[in-house]
Formats: structure tokens, C-alpha cells, sequence
């Protein structure tokens, strides 16, 4: 081997270990960030059990910058209740809409109770004309068209999603969505629907035919804020689940559509 190339490789193997090296106290950092993190949010959340309110706001503050989306849900409950800080439902929102971006559901609640207080009774207009949706998945089903319709992730199992907000806020008003639960051919008969009610959680079931199919209706809380309404029924290609979840303060004006839309599905292939 010429000299040369023995140096090249020599080089190598130490830049080789040097890029090791780095690597290692790149982990070891962010492992003690980590551990420093937790630690803190531990510590955050012992003292709001302890009801040391301003205490427990220097943690979890330090976690929130963090994207702790518990830690942004708890301070912003402190500042939208005044616990520990002075009430500040500006920057109590701020919190909880991060918190509720980065997935903890429980921020849509206090963000649909605050946005109701502030809005009074909401008194939005609806003036809703739909238009009927022929899916790919076997079924028909109106959708409101002044709502956003979202598109689909998955459109071998996942269809019609569309949501309504209130000037444009991220929080919808109502979403309605449809999937399909595809089940092998000539095995939907041994599918039981009381089973596949029971199997999503405490919530009420009833026997329920809306003019075009038989099925089950259930009904339930979120713990975002809102109120469900599921109906789910068989088809040839497997159990369709049609969903409209509304915000739990605006469901009364939104009663009919919530109806209109439930009451117009219809599966092509039963």
C-alpha cells in the first residue's frame, strides 16, 4: 500500500473516532436534558398537588419551552383561574392552544369554555345547504358546502371529513367525518355491533335506524369539550362509522345538522 493511502487511512480512522466522540456528548447532552426535564415537571407537578401555585409555575414554565404539552396545559389553567399569577386569558390561551397543538386534548376544553364567555351565546347564523358525497368506500352521505373539507390521510379506509369554525379559529365548532372498517368478503355477518359499540368505551348505545340503514347510535363526551354522535352500521365491504362531534356549548345550534347529516347516510352495498 503506498504511504499516502496508509495516512488517508489512518485519517480517517481518526476522524472516524473524532465523529464517534462528538456523536457520544451529543446524546450524553441530550439525555441530561431529558432527565432534567422530567425532573423538573416532576417537581412542577408536586407542588401543584401541594397547591404552591408560583412555585410550580418557574417549572413548568422552564418545561413549557420545551413543547411539554402538560406543562402548557397546567400553566395555562393557572393563568386562565388567577392561581399563583394574576389572571391573564390572553396569555392563558396562548398556552393552551400550544398545549392543544402538540396533542392534550383536555386544552380544547378550557379553550371552548373561554371562547364561549367571551362570545356570549354564540349566536352564529346557519344557513346550510349541502351537497351529496358519493365515496369510493360504498357510500353516500351529504356534506354541508360552505364547511372545509379536509382531505383524506388514508382513502382506503378514511373519507368525507369536513370541519366548521368560528372566525376562522382552530378550535372547530363541528367536525363530521366517515370510515370504513374493512372486514374480509363474506365474514361481516359474524361481526357483531353491540361488541364494536362496547368496544368504544362508557358510552351510551342504541339500536338505530335512519331511514336507510339499521345500526347503532352512540353517543358520548370528549375530554376536548365536545359532545359525539356515532353511527355506526354493516355493509358487504365491512362497518362504516359516520361521526359528527360538536363543541359541547354550540351543539343546540347545530341540532339539524347534526340530524341532516347522520339521517342522509346511506351505504351503497348492503
Amino acid at each position: 500500500m503506498a504511504i499516502n493511502e496508509i495516512f488517508r487511512e489512518m485519517f480517517n480512522d481518526q476522524k472516524r473516532e473524532r465523529e464517534i466522540e462528538h456523536q457520544k456528548e451529543i446524546i450524553k447532552k441530550a439525555l441530561e436534558s431529558q432527565g432534567n426535564m422530567l425532573s423538573d415537571f416532576e417537581t412542577g407537578m408536586d407542588l401543584l398537588e401541594e397547591e404552591k401555585y408560583e412555585d410550580a409555575m418557574f417549572f413548568l414554565e422552564k418545561c413549557s419551552q420545551n413543547n411539554n404539552s402538560q406543562a402548557q396545559y397546567e400553566l395555562g389553567r393557572l393563568l386562565k383561574e388567577g392561581l399563583g399569577t394574576k389572571q391573564n386569558n390572553e396569555k392563558a390561551k396562548k398556552y393552551l392552544l400550544e398545549s392543544y397543538k402538540h396533542g392534550f386534548k383536555k386544552a380544547g376544553s378550557l379553550l371552548r369554555e373561554m371562547r364561549y364567555k367571551e362570545q356570549g351565546k354564540l349566536n352564529k347564523k346557519l344557513d346550510t345547504k349541502f351537497k351529496n358525497k358519493n365515496s369510493d368506500l360504498g357510500f353516500n352521505i351529504d356534506m354541508p358546502i360552505d364547511w372545509i373539507e379536509l382531505e383524506s390521510k388514508n382513502k382506503a379506509c378514511f373519507d368525507a371529513i369536513a370541519i366548521d369554525n368560528f372566525n376562522g379559529d382552530v378550535i372547530f365548532n363541528i367536525k363530521m367525518q366517515v370510515f370504513l372498517i374493512e372486514i374480509p368478503e363474506n365474514m361481516t355477518g359474524c361481526v357483531s355491533l353491540d361488541r364494536v359499540a362496547n368496544n368504544m368505551g362508557c358510552i351510551e348505545s342504541v339500536d338505530f335506524n335512519n331511514g336507510h340503514c339499521d345500526g347503532k347510535l352512540i353517543c358520548g363526551e370528549g375530554i376536548d369539550g365536545t359532545c359525539n354522535y356515532i353511527f355506526i352500521a354493516k355493509g358487504k365491504r365491512g362497518v362504516y362509522d359516520v361521526r359528527v362531534i360538536v363543541d359541547k356549548y354550540l351543539e343546540p345550534i347545530y341540532e339539524e345538522i347534526i340530524d341532516h347529516i347522520i339521517y342522509s347516510f346511506d351505504i351503497v352495498d348492503k
